[in-house]
């Protein structure tokens, strides 16, 4: 009956460990928003943190709002030239960048829209893999009329021991009129444990008992 206990509570003990939830662990933030004339950058006040930014002068600026958690990140940037943006040659940037790894195997999505009103605007997202790109939108799918063609999706999996960074960028050139943004939302979820896994740590548990009896006798 104690051997029964024993094998039970160890299996129990083997799935709480595997079914855990995954949890991003972060390396680098580097999170900014610019303006060319204010000749300024701000960054998150303290690590990881969520952070605003607001319009300048000169019809250019840019904001940020996003979110990092141990399950995942989120938010919206944006950039905009004004009318008088190109007389006073103003530029604004709102850069997401963040150097991640995860504790363990972990299934992700990733889901957001880029918009922007001229052809030559500055906006994209990408997702990087041990320095090697593994996904990126498509420069001319981003919704520059509101047609919804702006919106990206990507799914797979994080691998724990490898480097990932994550890139969302706008950029508001020198001209009039220009606005970008994006906004994303990334998950993740723990892969579950093929139960071979369950089947294994039984088998252990019974080899175990099996040896301490042999050995009473």
């Amino acid at each position: 009956m104690k051997k029964s206990l024993s094998a039970i509570m160890f299996t129990s003990l083997l799935g709480t460990a595997y079914c855990a939830q995954a949890a991003i662990v972060y390396q680098s933030d580097d999170r900014y928003i610019y303006h060319s004339k204010a000749a300024s950058t701000v960054t998150p006040s303290s690590p990881y943190a969520d952070f605003n930014g607001s319009w300048w002068a000169w019809e250019a600026g840019a904001f940020q709002n996003t979110s990092l958690t141990a399950a995942g990140m989120s938010g919206t940037g944006s950039t905009y030239a004004g009318s008088d943006a190109m007389h006073y040659g103003a530029n604004a940037k709102s850069s997401f960048s963040v150097t991640f790894g995860v504790d363990q195997l972990s299934s992700y999505t990733l889901s957001g829209a880029l918009n922007a009103i001229y052809y030559d605007s500055g906006v994209y997202v990408k997702l990087w893999e041990n320095g090697t790109e593994i996904f990126a939108s498509d420069p001319y799918a981003t919704n520059y009329w509101g047609d919804g063609s702006g919106n990206f999706s990507q799914s797979g999996q994080f691998i724990a021991g490898n480097t990932y960074k994550l890139d969302l960028y706008s950029y508001a050139i020198f001209s009039d009129y220009h606005y970008e943004s994006w906004q994303f939302n990334l998950s993740t979820t723990p892969v579950p444990v093929p139960a071979a896994v369950w089947l294994l740590g039984s088998g252990l548990v019974g080899l175990a008992g099996f040896q301490r009896k042999v050995k009473l006798t």
